[in-house]
C-alpha cells in the first residue's frame, strides 16, 4: 500500500499577496525602462526591482522548506516533491517561449547549436550568467531550479544532515573571501564546472537559506502577537536603515549598480524576520484577508515570467508601425505595457497554470 502524502500546509494569503507585490515590482522597472528603448525619453517611475528579485529567493525558499520539511527522510516522496516542482516552473516557462520561437521560425531553431538549444528549454544551471536568455528574467529560474535539485537531494536519509549544512558553509566562504578581496566562487569550488560553481555559489542563495530559516522557525516557534508586531517593525526599520530605501543597490566604482556585498546577510535576515512576522500573524488570526487575494498569487509567477513577452509583442507592432509611437508619452507607454502584462498574467493564470497545478496535485 502507498504512503500516504502528509497533509499540505496552509497557504498564507499575506504571503501571496507580498508575492505578487515584488513581481509587480519587477515588472514595473523593467517596463518602465521601455521609454528609453522606444525613444520617449527617461523612464517616469523608479520601482525596487533588485530588493524585490532577492525577496522572491527569500520566500521561495520559505515556502518550499515550509511544504516539504515533512518530506525529509521519506524516499517515497520524493517523485512528488520532483513532479511539482517540474510542473511549477517549465510549462509555464515554455509556454513564454512561444512568441519568440514563433518570429525566428523553424529554420534559425534548427540553426541553433544543439547545446544552446538544451540549456535555453532545461533552464540548466550549468550556464553562466553571460548566457543569452530569450527570456531575460530567465536567470533567476535558474537559481532556483538548482535550489529545488539540492533541497530535494537533502530529504533523502543518508544527505539531509550533511547536504544543505555543506552547501551554506561553502556559500559562507565564498562571500568571506569576496569581502577580503581574495576571489569567490572559483577559489572555492575550482573543481566543478565554472556555470556550476556560479550558479551554487552565487550570493542570491544566502537569500533561499535566510527563508529556509524563517520556515524552520515559524514551525517551532510561536510568539505572541505583540512580539510578532514588534518583529515586523523591526524588521521593515533595518530593511530600510540596510538602503533599501534606495532599492538595497548601490553605485560600484566603475559606474555599474551592484548590491553591496557585505549588505546580503544582513538584507536577508530582514527579509526572514518580514516574513516569519507576517506569517505568525496571518496564523494567530490577527491578520485576515480576504480569499480572493489567493488569485494575487496566482497571478505572481505568470506576470513575472510573461513581461518580457508582452514588450516583445509590443517591439513587434512599434517597430512595423513607428508612427504609433508619436500617440505616447513614457507615461502612457508605461500603463500600456502594464495593462498588457496584467492582462496576460490574469488569463494565464485562469486559463493555464491554475488548472495545470490542480491536474498535477491529482496525479501526485
Amino acid at each position: 500500500m502507498p504512503l500516504p502524502a502528509p497533509a499540505a500546509p496552509q497557504k498564507l494569503l499575506c504571503l501571496e499577496v507580498a508575492r505578487f507585490v515584488a513581481a509587480f515590482c519587477v515588472v514595473l522597472a523593467h517596463l518602465s525602462a521601455s521609454a528609453f528603448i522606444f525613444h520617449l525619453g527617461r523612464p517616469v517611475v523608479s520601482a525596487p526591482a533588485n530588493a524585490a528579485v532577492l525577496f522572491f529567493f527569500t520566500l521561495s525558499g520559505f515556502v518550499i522548506h515550509n511544504a516539504h520539511a515533512r518530506d525529509s527522510g521519506n524516499v517515497k516522496l520524493l517523485p512528488r516533491y520532483a513532479w511539482r516542482r517540474f510542473m511549477r516552473i517549465f510549462p509555464l516557462y515554455w509556454l513564454s517561449l512561444v512568441p519568440i520561437l514563433i518570429y525566428i521560425g523553424i529554420g534559425a531553431l534548427r540553426a541553433w547549436p544543439l547545446g544552446y538549444t538544451a540549456a535555453l528549454f532545461s533552464l540548466s544551471p550549468f550556464t553562466d550568467f553571460s548566457f543569452q536568455e530569450y527570456n531575460p528574467p530567465a536567470w533567476t529560474l535558474r537559481c532556483e531550479l538548482l535550489f529545488y535539485i539540492i533541497y530535494g537531494l537533502a530529504l533523502l536519509p543518508l544527505l539531509r544532515r550533511v547536504l544543505l549544512p555543506v552547501w551554506a558553509a561553502l556559500l559562507a566562504t565564498a562571500w568571506g573571501l569576496t569581502l577580503a578581496g581574495h576571489g569567490g566562487p572559483g577559489c572555492v569550488a575550482p573543481f566543478l564546472p565554472h556555470g556550476l560553481a556560479l550558479h551554487l555559489l552565487t550570493f542570491n542563495n544566502i537569500f533561499f537559506f535566510a527563508g529556509l530559516l524563517a520556515a524552520e522557525a515559524t514551525a517551532r516557534l510561536r510568539p505572541g502577537v505583540s512580539w510578532l508586531w514588534a518583529l515586523l517593525a523591526v524588521a521593515i526599520i533595518t530593511l530600510l536603515a540596510l538602503g533599501l530605501v534606495s532599492w538595497g543597490r548601490l553605485d560600484a566604482p566603475d559606474g555599474s549598480v551592484m548590491i553591496a556585498t557585505a549588505k546580503l546577510p544582513f538584507i536577508a535576515a530582514g527579509f526572514a524576520a518580514l516574513l516569519f512576522a507576517l506569517a505568525g500573524l496571518e496564523r494567530s488570526g490577527t491578520l485576515h484577508l480576504p480569499r480572493q487575494a489567493a488569485l494575487l498569487g496566482a497571478m505572481s509567477y505568470p506576470l513575472y515570467i510573461l513581461q518580457a513577452e508582452v514588450w516583445f509583442l509590443a517591439y513587434l507592432y512599434f517597430t512595423s508601425h513607428p508612427a504609433a509611437l508619436s500617440l505616447y508619452t513614457p507615461r502612457s507607454m508605461l500603463c500600456l505595457l502594464l495593462a498588457g502584462a496584467l492582462l496576460a498574467s490574469y488569463l494565464a493564470a485562469i486559463l493555464f497554470d491554475m488548472p495545470l497545478q490542480r491536474l498535477a496535485r491529482r496525479i501526485a
